[in-house]
């Protein structure tokens, strides 16, 4: 896996610190990081299935969550959280995500996220709608692989 930067990800979601996020050593709570992983996540899935042609009863759901920790974050700070389709697969997303210091390419943490495409009425995995795919497709900064 190569070093992430910031252009590797068309989706920036800013993110304040906030004093309540840290710990008693004074850095963030290693727990906030898997928050801020979710505001980038539902932030880039809201963008790709706003008014996507499938159904109300399917969407996605996450299976698997990673975060490495690369640098400790402090109280005052904004940052950025990149998020991006590595892979489109029949059912699933390989999603990477990236903490940026905002306006920088110094990396916090690099999450590695898989997206399950699920049908909540019959209680299965699905296949990804053509029109979500699509939206990826056109975001993307990096050609996802398929």
């Amino acid at each position: 896996m190569h070093e992430p930067n910031r252009a590797d990800y068309a989706h920036l979601t800013p993110i304040k610190v906030k004093w309540g996020e840290m710990d008693s050593l004074g850095h963030v709570n290693n727990a906030v990081y898997f928050r801020y992983s979710e505001d980038g996540r539902i932030d880039y899935i809201h963008g790709i299935s706003e008014d996507a042609d499938h159904q109300t009863s399917d969407g996605p759901i996450l299976a698997d969550l990673q975060c490495s920790f690369r640098a400790q974050l402090r109280f005052p700070a904004d940052v950025e959280i990149g998020t991006r389709v590595k892979r489109i697969g029949r059912s699933s997303l390989d999603i990477e995500q990236c903490l940026f210091l905002a306006g920088t390419d110094d990396v916090v943490a690099v999450y590695a996220n898989v997206v399950v495409w699920f049908d909540y009425g019959a209680q299965t995995s699905m296949r990804i709608p053509e029109t979500v795919r699509e939206r990826i497709r056109a975001l993307e900064a990096v050609a996802p692989e398929e």
